[in-house]
């Protein structure tokens, strides 16, 4: 198995959500970005002792150089991290399941650090056709720029494309409102975005649903609001909290709780931390980003890798820098479904690169407001969606 981390945070205080991903092994160099705690299957590239000789009780702490989904590279110290899979090159032995980093004896820690393999290199335009794993040397480098008065922007639509892009990512996290599943680092996923136990929102939906509802479903469901508070791994295997949760979907009132927590919790982050600044406008490009939100976390490196490949500044404008939406879009797209192209390869898991093609056909479409087939409907894993009605 390949050497790969995921990101623990600190367990003890529930509190923080995200840690800070730095540009070498010590906390004196920038924070390049943040990093979501839950993140798994990060490749290990390098581990060196921190820089300052910084330590817990005397145990020096170890910084680990990782590879992010969507091809961003960066350092997070050891008692942040968990580890599993063939860490001998890096003096740790062969582990089975994540293990707490920092619990772990490096054995050779004072020598060099070994040589960690390079990432592989993004691919580059050439002359002869490339094949069609290849997704960013396929997309065309300066899409037509779209015809702004032939459909409204998202500005102008936002409540269509919000419930649309719900809806979009919905299908792809679950089954709709009663999806239950425990058998991920989530402990529990509920929802039809998947909110979990482990990072609170699972929380933050029941909370809010019972301070809302007197409904039968949610007194089945007060016995365990402690629980669910406490994040309690116990409740993983906990077939009554299943079967409150699923019966509790049938419940408007729980609708629209969902809604509302994957509105404030990931639609306005992902409007705050990349449509305002940039001046985004495009439903396809809301869309494509709060899906990615949900999947990757809200603080993704796809975007930042985007404008440093077109070479443009962070955070820029588009039609100001010298690049259009649509070409920023394309390639954020086109990173996207290479790396799940690239994990579906590495796990053997084909399925996984349903999620990114669907993305890159719209972009290919050219569907940049989101109105769909000439029916105004799109299906997604055997759903039928009208993203005009959504």
């Amino acid at each position: 198995m390949t050497a790969e981390a995921r990101i623990r945070g600190i367990p003890d205080i529930p509190s923080i959500k995200e840690v800070n991903v730095r540009g070498d092994a010590n906390t004196v160099v920038d924070i390049i970005f943040k990093a979501p705690v839950g993140m798994d299957a990060l490749v290990i590239l390098e581990v060196k002792p921190d820089s300052e000789g910084k330590n817990l009780n005397g145990k020096i702490y170890e910084w680990f150089k990782l590879l992010f989904h969507g091809g961003a590279v960066g350092w997070i110290r050891d008692d942040l991290l968990e580890i599993r899979g063939d860490v001998t090159p890096f003096g740790y032995g062969n582990l089975t399941d994540y293990t707490f980093a920092h619990a772990l004896q490096r054995h050779g820690a004072e020598v060099s650090s070994p040589v960690a393999p390079t990432p592989e290199p993004e691919p580059k335009p050439e002359t002869q056709p490339q094949p069609v794993t290849d997704p960013i040397a396929t997309q065309p480098e300066a899409p037509a720029t779209t015809d702004d008065n032939q459909f409204p922007d998202a500005l102008e639509d936002t409540e269509r494309v919000r419930k649309a892009s719900l809806r979009l990512t919905g299908a792809f996290e679950g089954h709709g409102y009663a999806t239950f599943q425990n058998i991920d680092a989530g402990i529990i996923s509920y929802g039809f975005i998947q909110f979990t136990l482990a990072g609170g929102s699972l929380a933050t939906v029941v909370n809010r649903y019972l301070s809302r509802s007197d409904s039968e479903p949610s007194k089945a469901l007060e016995p365990f609001q402690a629980a669910i508070n406490n994040r309690d791994p116990m409740l993983r295997n906990n077939t009554n909290l299943r079967d409150a949760l699923i019966a509790a979907a049938n419940d408007p009132a729980m609708r629209a709780v969902q809604d509302q927590v994957a509105t404030e919790g990931y639609w306005q982050a992902v409007i705050d931390g990349y449509i305002t600044h940039r001046g985004l406008r495009l439903p396809l490009t809301w869309a494509l980003l709060f899906d990615m939100g949900v999947n990757f976390g809200v603080n993704h490196g796809f975007v930042r890798l985007a404008e440093k490949q077109l070479n443009v500044q962070p955070r820029s404008r588009p039609g100001e820098n010298g690049i259009t939406e649509e070409q920023l879009i394309t390639r954020v797209a086109a990173l996207r479904k290479q790396s799940h192209d690239r994990q579906a390869e590495r796990d053997n898991l084909p399925g996984l690169r349903v999620r990114g093609d669907f993305w890159m056909g719209l972009v290919n479409n050219n569907d940049w407001y989101l109105r769909g087939g000439q029916d105004g409907k799109v299906i997604v894993n055997g759903r039928v969606i009208d993203l005009l009605n959504p």
